[in-house]
């Protein structure tokens, strides 16, 4: 059964998109586009995946901000004509690709989420309107993917029916012009040490959350409320509610593929970053410091003692009182059952947001930012399957293992 609980449908996609809708579709792949000038590279990726079991649609957003240069207007505008040109001659019989024109959207929401959530708002009406319960797919305007990358999707929600939803392995493009592109290499190396340092820390909810490579169930979607309207890191804001409810799963089975390059569309991410690299703005060969995810584990190892959180260390209890936690973590302690029930309401409360605040805080207050190799070279001589890494190697190499690792599990 689909829940009522859908919002209204936004209106630029109740103006602008097909009304027809294909029965039984389980995939909707939603894709803002904001200054694309190269969209039919990844247009064709899709078209070239292997064929699915049930219909699959790709929901484009064309959008920019009512202020916006007459050149952006105009790009727009082109790419819709480039859009439906695409359309005319696509060779894949299961796939139907839909076009919204969200043109002039207000400056002050206008940006990645309110374009997402157009797309994922659009595609949980369709499904509605289909009576299924299907899967929302977020990608990018600069990626591309592996050819079994909508059969795989769809593979595993079918087999795996509680799933709420799913990050997918991903992989920027390495090398560039036949050398390494080392600030790529550094950035993605950065994402994979943060997760996998939580993971050590037996934090429950370590998962990456990458906007180009993530899928979330419709009826989930709806009852979370939908996307936010975040101008950047709109994807971490939004996965934080849902890896909570439980049933999170990891798609290792395939990659999505994104772009590397520079870009000013988002105040921060992988584009912003490489120009900052570029411009010696942003040093990418440092990370955190590892002694903060040992310092993390100890403090999580100990929520269920009777004595929590008097038991913790100095630097964990100075980020207690200075972010006035002491009553919330008071709270969670005496409203629970037991153990059990404690842990539970202990991470609702510790979340993606709170734990990277006190990653933060301890980088600032007590353990400043190390060599990234080193970093990494820590974190492989506390995981069992990766201690014989745990030697000075190149980050390079090091990221091809912890892709490799990553998706072992």
């Amino acid at each position: 059964m689909i829940p009522n609980t859908y919002f209204e449908r936004y209106a630029y996609s109740k103006r602008f998109i097909d009304e027809i809708i294909v029965d039984n579709t389980f995939l909707s792949v939603v894709i803002p586009v904001f200054k694309e000038d190269n969209l039919i590279a990844t247009l064709e990726s899709l078209d070239n995946c292997e064929p699915t079991t049930f219909p699959v649609e790709v929901i484009l957003v064309i959008n920019h901000p009512e202020d916006a240069t007459q050149e952006v207007k105009e790009l727009s505008e082109s790419v819709s004509e480039e859009i439906n040109v695409f359309r005319s001659r696509k060779k894949s019989d299961f796939i139907t690709f839909h076009l919204i024109k969200a043109y002039d959207l207000p400056k002050k929401q206008a940006g990645v989420g309110l374009a997402r959530k157009i797309g994922m708002d659009e595609a949980s009406y369709r499904f509605n309107t289909n009576q299924r319960d299907g899967i929302i797919v977020c990608f990018d305007a600069d990626s591309i993917c592996e050819s079994n990358y909508l059969k795989s999707i769809e593979s595993h929600f079918l087999k795996n029916p509680l799933s709420v939803g799913s990050s997918i392995h991903f992989e920027h493009p390495i090398h560039k012009e036949g050398e390494s592109n080392l600030p790529i290499i550094l950035y993605e190396l950065h994402l994979r040490y943060y997760v996998q340092g939580l993971k050590y820390a037996q934090y429950p909810f370590a998962y990456h959350t990458i906007g180009s490579s993530m899928a979330v169930k419709s009826s989930v979607y709806q009852k979370q409320g939908g996307m936010n309207q975040r101008k950047a890191g709109e994807d971490f804001y939004f996965l934080h509610k849902i890896i909570p409810l439980g049933n999170f799963t990891n798609i290792n089975s395939t990659k999505v593929i994104p772009s590397p390059r520079i870009s000013d569309r988002v105040p921060f991410g992988t584009g912003r970053a490489m120009g900052e690299y570029e411009m010696d703005q942003k040093d990418l060969t440092s990370s955190y410091n590892f002694l903060i995810f040992k310092e993390l584990k100890s403090f999580i190892l100990q929520i269920e003692d009777d004595c929590f959180p008097s038991n913790c260390s100095q630097s964990i209890q100075h980020f207690i009182t200075a972010n006035n936690f002491e009553d919330s973590i008071t709270k969670i302690r005496q409203q629970s059952k037991n153990k059990a029930h404690l842990r539970d309401r202990f991470f609702q409360w510790f979340n993606g947001f709170r734990v990277l605040k006190c990653v933060h805080f301890l980088r600032d207050h007590y353990y400043p930012n190390q060599a990234l190799e080193t970093g990494v070279m820590n974190l492989f001589s506390e995981i069992e399957e990766l201690k014989k890494y745990s030697k000075e190697l190149s980050a390079e190499k090091q990221l091809v293992i912890m892709r490799k690792y990553e998706r072992s599990l």
